[in-house]
């Protein structure tokens, strides 16, 4: 074949075909990129998450080993119910550990929760629950004198920016002498 024949035949590619590639690579690196963010937002938050869920945890079950321990006899449940109303700040790091005062200003990253504690009466509102607090309770078949059950709830709420709006996780559980 004569180098003009070969000519004719083999082509290279155009700066509109460069371009166009281009384009497209850049569209594909982009999605890419995006997807990496989004996933990176929502691994953050679901850590936030868990984090806010072990905290709640924890302080419930400090809340249950105190017991319904209190004075006098005819309350027994004072001391729990004395934890009414209380909130207060704690602080969860990256490396997992929970501090109840302020981190230092070069310390790693902090997120800030709220943590609070309700205590109420068995009911509120028209709700009764299942299973039912009046049944009798094996093995005297006695009933709960429904004086002495507190309704206890933890929540555990914080903001992922300043300018975000608050989340919360909430545990309860019911306790009695």
């Amino acid at each position: 074949m004569s180098p003009r024949a070969l000519g004719r035949h083999t082509r290279g590619l155009s700066l509109l075909e460069t371009m166009a590639t281009a384009t497209v690579l850049m569209i594909g690196i982009l999605g890419i990129l995006l997807t990496l963010l989004t996933a990176s937002r929502h691994n953050r938050r679901n850590n936030n998450l868990n984090q806010a869920t072990l905290i709640a945890e924890q302080e419930l079950e400090r809340v249950v080993n105190l017991r319904c321990a209190g004075e006098p006899v005819s309350d027994p449940c004072a001391n729990i119910k004395q934890l009414d109303n209380s909130v207060r700040p704690v602080w969860w790091s990256a490396n997992g550990r929970m501090r109840e005062t302020a981190p230092p200003p070069n310390a790693a990253p902090h997120l800030r929760y709220d943590l609070a504690l309700d205590v109420d009466p068995p009911f509120e509102g028209g709700e009764q629950g299942a299973p039912a607090l009046t049944r009798a309770i094996a093995p005297h078949g006695t009933q709960l004198p429904l004086d002495q059950v507190v309704n206890v709830r933890v929540t555990v709420s914080w903001a992922e920016a300043p300018d975000a709006p608050r989340r919360a996780v909430a545990l309860q559980t019911r306790m009695a002498p």
